[in-house]
Parts: structure tokens; C-alpha cells; sequence
């Protein structure tokens, strides 16, 4: 394979640039939207105080909503219908407050005693006189971290080898300049 004219290497390098900064360019995007996803689910309960439920990343966190003890109705382990013949139920706990169901997991498990056990700790708080503070959450961020990271390790490589190329450009339009002169 030959090497291209030395009046057009600037034009090869600048074109494989801007090439890869387009490849590296998704998967950034992807890397952060994975690493971005609010998997942890977190209920912290005053001693006979509201109860906040937020969710959050590793990115960030937001608060999904303040519940006084009366809007907390009750605390269920939802299970999955699936019309598929042959799949496999799933659960989830999921607190009953008077706007609404709010999931306490973001992923469905598919063992219906963890679940139970999670909706049991909350049940059990909310019977109770609510002297002490409850923090419980369920952390789904691993798959994300996975997931996320690799993207995002994939695009900063692939960005490095972009600006490598930027660099060898910009050393070959140096060096077409200085022919020409």
C-alpha cells in the first residue's frame, strides 16, 4: 500500500479525525445516559416526620416525593402479568401513597422473598409507633456502572485516538507549509 502524495497527508489525517471524534461522539452519549440512570431507590422516614423517597445515580439524585405518615397508605410486592407463555413472574416492592403507587426498586426481582422482605421492613416501620428514623433502599446501579463505564471507556479511547490524529494533521499542514515556502 503506498503512502498518499505528501501534498494531501494533512487532508488524510484530518478526514480519519474527524471520522473517529463522529465514532467516539455515540458513545459518550450512551456511557453517560447508562451511568445517568436512577437506580438506586432510597425511603428515609423521620421519626414522626414525612417520608422522602429519591432516586438516584452516579450522576446525581432526585427527590421523587415527600409523603406525610397519613398519604402513606401501605406498602405491596407488585407482580408481573407477562402474556408470554412460559415467562417467569417477577416482583416488586412498591409503596400505596394517595397520589399514586411509587416502585421502592428499580428493577423487578425474580425472587418474590427478597421483595417480601423489603416490603416487610416498611410495613412493619409504618405499623410501628415511628419513634425511630428509617433509611432503607435498594441499589440497582451495578448493570448501569457495567454498562455505562464501558461505553463511556470506549468513547474517551476513541476520542484520545481523534486528537492523536488532530495532532498529526495539524504537524503535516505545518510541514506542507513549510515545503511550499
Amino acid at each position: 500500500m503506498r503512502a498518499p502524495p505528501a501534498y494531501r497527508r494533512s487532508r488524510a489525517t484530518a478526514i480519519g479525525a474527524t471520522a473517529f471524534l463522529m465514532l467516539a461522539l455515540p458513545f459518550l452519549v450512551l456511557g453517560v445516559f447508562f451511568l445517568g440512570q436512577n437506580a438506586r431507590m432510597d425511603l428515609r422516614c423521620e421519626p414522626q416526620g414525612p417520608c422522602v423517597l429519591s432516586r438516584s445515580s452516579w450522576l446525581g439524585q432526585e427527590e421523587v416525593g415527600r409523603y406525610a405518615p397519613g398519604d402513606i397508605q401501605g406498602v405491596e410486592v407488585a407482580r408481573s402479568r407477562s402474556t408470554r407463555k412460559g415467562a417467569a413472574p417477577i416482583f416488586r416492592a412498591q409503596l400505596q401513597t394517595t397520589s399514586g403507587v411509587q416502585p421502592l426498586a428499580y428493577q423487578w426481582t425474580q425472587e418474590e422473598p427478597e421483595a417480601q422482605a423489603f416490603a416487610d421492613t416498611v410495613r412493619r416501620y409504618l405499623a410501628g409507633p415511628r419513634t425511630d428514623a428509617l433509611a432503607v433502599f435498594q441499589d440497582d446501579r451495578k448493570a448501569s456502572l457495567r454498562v455505562g463505564g464501558a461505553f463511556f471507556g470506549v468513547g474517551l479511547g476513541v476520542l484520545a485516538l481523534s486528537l492523536w490524529l488532530l495532532s498529526r494533521t495539524l504537524a503535516h499542514r505545518k510541514a506542507e507549509r513549510a515545503a511550499v515556502s
